[in-house]
């Protein structure tokens, strides 16, 4: 996996093939098609091994803090070689069916997933209002991230993550009772 995830960053997706992956680490290429399709399905295990950690959701006193800690975490993941490999798999698959396939199921659907959950307990909890849709709430605090990885418009600080969590966390949480109306 660290073979692979290496490879990726040392020469691009494009220039890697299975066989280079199985020369680097003295086996067979055969050995690689037994466990993977393909070197998108082998690259997509390893990039979710090296970085999935960082999705997951901390213990915080509240869902919404929780929420707040993974962005952060999220994030200072992205600022370096993970960051990098999310960059170069996201433009290749622009021109790679199986890899957008691969990302897409083996990364995106599984986070969201997870994050539904934990926007919908934030919900039932009453910290985020009832009337919001989960799978908004994630496109508006992580599209930014992304955004801002894909596109190099900035460093993808703590304070800017605060700010983007701030922004949203505004108008997606319950208002008290008798504050309805009321300017935050």
């Amino acid at each position: 996996m660290k073979t692979a995830f290496n490879l990726v960053l040392d020469v691009g997706f494009r220039a890697v093939s299975i066989e280079a992956i199985a020369a680097k680490i003295r086996v067979g290429k055969t050995t690689i098609y037994r466990r993977w399709p393909n070197k998108a399905a082998v690259i997509m295990d390893a990039f979710t091994m090296m970085v999935g950690s960082g999705s997951l959701f901390p213990k915080a006193d509240t869902v919404t803090e929780s929420i707040r800690r993974q962005m952060r975490a999220m994030a200072r993941s992205f600022r370096g070689s993970d960051g990098a490999l999310v960059k170069a798999l996201l433009a290749e698959a622009q021109f790679d069916p199986e890899l957008a396939r691969a990302f897409r199921e083996r990364w995106t659907l599984p986070r969201r997933k997870l994050a539904r959950s934990v926007i919908g307990e934030a919900i039932r909890r009453g910290e985020l209002r009832s009337d919001v849709d989960p799978d908004d709430v994630i496109d508006l605090l992580y599209a930014p991230m992304y955004y801002r990885l894909q596109m190099g418009t900035g460093p993808l600080s703590d304070a800017y993550i605060d700010g983007i969590f701030d922004q949203a966390m505004t108008g997606l949480r319950r208002t008290p009772i008798g504050q309805e109306g009321q300017k935050p």
